[in-house]
């Protein structure tokens, strides 16, 4: 077993770098990047002209000594990276729900440092919420395969270089 392990190549996968997160007027403010980096078969899937959408996944804790953190809020920010053969460009859409909010790249490095990045993100916090207690985010990457298109996700679901994610990290709030 181990010796069929030795022969597998590193897989590309997604960092949280740093977060810096604050809450202010009932707004939590965050900064920070996500190194994104994909896989061959990812890569080669995106230069075929398939869409990769990645998920953002952010939740707001209230920290506790003695037992596990209080989740109190989530939210779920959608990303895509599409590849334009004609024009030899990489589109970004940060926001799913306005396809108008679009950036065009020339290289993947470029595209990928944009789409991982959160500069002065703002995300409405609960009133509730606002109480004086430690608080900290946990923030997640991860490619989200059930929008590949149909006949790829079997492929994916079973494959590692398609499981890209960061895993759930931890950042303290400035408040």
């Amino acid at each position: 077993m181990l010796l069929l392990m030795t022969g597998i190549p590193a897989i590309a996968d997604f960092v949280v770098n740093d977060i810096k997160a604050g809450i202010s007027n009932k707004i939590l403010t965050i900064n920070g990047g996500l190194d994104l980096g994909l896989s061959s078969k990812a890569d080669e899937a995106l230069n075929k002209g398939i869409p990769l959408d990645v998920w953002f996944d952010i939740e707001l804790c209230r920290e506790r000594r003695l037992i596990w953190n209080k989740t109190l809020q989530t939210w779920r920010i959608k990303r895509q990276i599409r590849y334009h053969a004609l024009s030899r460009q990489y589109l970004v859409t940060r926001d799913l729900k306005n396809p108008e909010s679009v950036e065009n790249f020339t290289s993947l490095s470029e595209a990928l440092k944009f789409m991982g990045n959160f500069n002065e993100l703002k995300l409405a916090v609960s009133p509730e919420i606002m109480k004086k207690y430690n608080h900290l985010i946990k923030v997640r990457a991860q490619l989200n395969i059930e929008s590949l298109p149909a006949p790829l996700r079997p492929v994916a679901y079973a494959s590692p270089s398609w499981h890209l994610s960061s895993g759930w990290t931890e950042w303290k709030i400035q408040h």
